[in-house]
């Protein structure tokens, strides 16, 4: 089978990295900057490059990853172009923005929304992985006029390549879920190191700095796509966080040691028990 991976950075480049080494399909790859095409060439990242167009004849499963945005315009201006009855899919952190625009549009191929859950906090070709997928999930989102078949084809496609688990859901949900596991996550990293301390940690952080602090390295050109293409979801988890942190400063204003045990001990239950 021909797969084609559209941008070689680092997850699309780890993406087909990953299918070198796992599965015996034909690897094609293209990315805006020609030099970087010709490097996975010669890495043997991806087996072979050609003109755009006849790549995107020839490919059973296209792979886009760019930034979000730039998706759909690049779906419906190709949308001529990709191979019949084939699966286009991409690897964005949000979907429901991508998915419901496709959807709307005749195509002769299938578009089914995908996020591989991965990351670095790096970038680029130079820092892709061939084992970056390994414990991670592949999150599929298709609409309700994909056939089953084509979800199948997918979700296999991310068990041959080694993925811990695969995951179908609508867009929305994932979008949800995403705003909670992730981008949340990276709100609150960059909020922490904004503190006008932070400057001066060393000497005096560890492990509670690191692990809160790691997100905050942030691409912040594709996070503010992501995070605006996204503004529903994330902004009830921010109003959440805000409203749990306001208990506890209301409790350590007030000294009401009783109800901010009650807190500490409530969030360290639901962390027992959920992982």
């Amino acid at each position: 089978m021909n797969v084609l991976i559209l941008g070689l950075g680092l997850i699309g480049a780890s993406l087909a990295k990953t299918l070198k080494k796992n599965t015996n399909h034909h690897i094609l790859g293209w990315n805006r900057t020609e030099s970087v095409t010709k490097r996975a060439l010669d890495d043997n990242v991806i087996d072979e490059t050609a003109e755009l167009s006849d790549l995107l004849s020839r490919a059973d499963i296209t792979i886009i990853n760019f930034y979000p945005d730039a998706i759909v315009p690049f779906v419906l201006e190709h949308k001529n172009e990709f191979k019949k009855n084939s699966i286009v899919t991409d690897s964005c952190g949000i979907k429901t923005k991508i998915c419901r625009a496709i959807e709307k549009e005749k195509l002769d191929f299938y578009f089914i929304g995908a996020h591989p859950m991965a990351g670095r906090e790096v970038s680029g070709y130079d820092n892709a992985l061939d084992n970056l997928f390994d414990t991670a999930s592949f999150i599929c989102t298709p609409t309700d006029d994909i056939p089953r078949s084509k979800t199948d084809a997918l979700v296999g496609l991310a068990q041959e390549m080694g993925f811990a688990r695969t995951v179908v859901t609508t867009p929305e949900h994932h979008d949800e879920m995403i705003a909670f596991t992730s981008q949340i996550a990276h709100v609150l990293a960059c909020s922490y190191v904004l503190s006008p301390l932070a400057p001066y940690h060393e000497g005096y952080s560890a492990g509670s700095y690191r692990d809160v602090s790691r997100v905050a390295r942030i691409n912040a050109d594709m996070w503010t796509e992501l995070f605006i293409d996204n503004k529903e979801p994330l902004v009830r988890e921010i109003d959440d966080l805000v409203s749990n942190l306001m208990k506890f400063k209301y409790c350590i204003v007030n000294g009401d040691a009783k109800e901010l045990h009650d807190l500490m001990e409530k969030g360290n239950k639901i962390k027992e028990e959920i992982g």
